[in-house]
């Protein structure tokens, strides 16, 4: 031990964090250096999603989904754009093993009206698509793998890829905006064509868009009753509102509370030939009467 050393008090390890060593500073949650350190998020409980015994009675699902499975085995039988995306040097075996893995979450959400992953919401008749991280979370793959999967997918164009960028109202520390990405996914004819089975999948598109548009008239029935209803109801509601509103306008008008005697009051008097009595009528009756005097 130096001099210097000496100088040096010692650390009272039963003091607080007033004495000896500080205390460190809490951690914000929401720096990104912190997630390197943060422990493990627990996975979300969810019941993983499987195809039903009714999607496997579908040929095209059915076909597809035996093929899909199968496809580092089958490579180079199916699937050939996929395999030259890289020009001359073919493909290595990752896509493929991927899409092996993710192929009956795929078929699980594959819209056969419109061929996106998504679903249609009748009621609401609003469209919502399925994220990339549950695809990826229910196939037990990184959301990386996935995304590079549908990126070779889109280059050998077998997939058409949309992305949107959306700004939420939430703020950071810095006060910007939050953006949320939202892909949509949409299988071409080609990945069909190539999988081969172009014909079950126009056959299945084909019924899978009567049977939507057999829902969204039943809906629009629906809606339109529904709507005839509430314009009636609105339409009774307003009349009763008006009648009311002019029986009190009746029953606060001045003329109406003015009583029968005050009115008889204010009456000229009656003459035997009816009607009031005006100053050139008294004023003739008045001559007559003092010319008859004359003559008497």
């Amino acid at each position: 031990m130096t001099v210097l050393d000496k100088d040096i008090p010692p650390r009272n390890r039963k003091a607080g964090p007033g004495k000896g060593r500080p205390a460190a500073a809490p951690r914000n949650k929401k720096d990104p250096h912190a997630a390197l350190h943060a422990p493990v998020r627990p996975p979300r409980f969810r019941e993983k999603r499987n195809l039903s015994t009714d999607q496997l009675k579908n040929p095209l699902l059915r076909m597809a989904f035996s093929r899909l499975s199968q496809m580092p085995e089958l490579r180079g039988k199916y699937l050939r754009s996929l395999d030259t995306i890289h020009g001359s040097r073919r493909t290595r075996s990752e896509p493929f093993v991927a899409l092996s893995r993710v192929a009956e979450q795929l078929l699980v959400r594959l819209d056969l009206a419109t061929g996106v992953l998504g679903w249609l919401d009748v009621e609401r008749g609003q469209f919502f698509l399925n994220t990339q991280c549950g695809v990826a979370e229910d196939s037990d793959i990184s959301p990386a793998s996935l995304n590079r999967l549908i990126r070779g997918l889109e280059l050998a164009g077998l997939v058409y890829r949309r992305i949107e960028k959306v700004r939420l109202d939430e703020k950071n520390d810095a006060g910007l905006n939050l953006v949320r990405t939202r892909c949509l996914v949409r299988f071409t004819e080609k990945f069909f064509a190539e999988l081969g089975c172009r014909y079950l999948w126009h056959k299945a598109k084909k019924a899978a868009i009567k049977k939507r548009e057999r829902q969204l008239r039943e809906v629009g029935a629906r809606n339109a009753v529904r709507q005839e209803k509430a314009s009636l109801e609105a339409l009774r509601r307003e009349e009763s509102r008006r009648n009311w509103q002019q029986s009190e306008a009746r029953k606060a008008s001045p003329d109406a509370q003015a009583s029968p005697s005050a009115t008889s009051q204010h009456r000229p008097p009656l003459t035997p030939g009816g009607g009031s009595e005006g100053p050139d009528d008294a004023l003739a009756r008045l001559l007559r009467s003092v010319q008859v005097k004359k003559d008497t």
